[in-house]
């Protein structure tokens, strides 16, 4: 079973670049995990502190398998330094409706 990982991130006022540069290391990093079918970067066209992955994993062990990644392991050290909030992450199964346009 396919996993969706939503994640909202929000930078300290004054961190945005770096919090944007260090999520962009770790996306590319995470582009070449095994299982790892999605993982894309937004930034809030209204608010520069707010960052959203959007993930899709293999399965729940793929999923596992990325918190193991030293590359997320060096993201989350900083998260203190960089973020004024810890990240809202939530874990979605997908309910497929309409064919591809209906599931991630």
């Amino acid at each position: 079973m396919t996993v969706v990982v939503v994640a909202h991130i929000h930078a300290r006022e004054g961190k945005e670049a770096e919090t944007e540069a260090a999520l962009s290391e770790l996306v590319a990093a995470t582009h070449g995990e095994e299982g790892c079918l999605f993982y894309s970067l937004q930034k809030n066209v209204d608010d520069p502190q707010e960052f959203t992955t959007i993930e899709k994993w293999a399965s729940p062990e793929a999923l596992g398998g990325h918190f193991e990644t030293d590359h997320l392991k060096a993201v989350l050290a900083r998260a203190e330094e960089l973020l004024d909030q810890a990240p809202d992450i939530r874990t979605y199964g997908a309910i497929p409706i309409g064919g591809d346009k209906g599931e991630l």
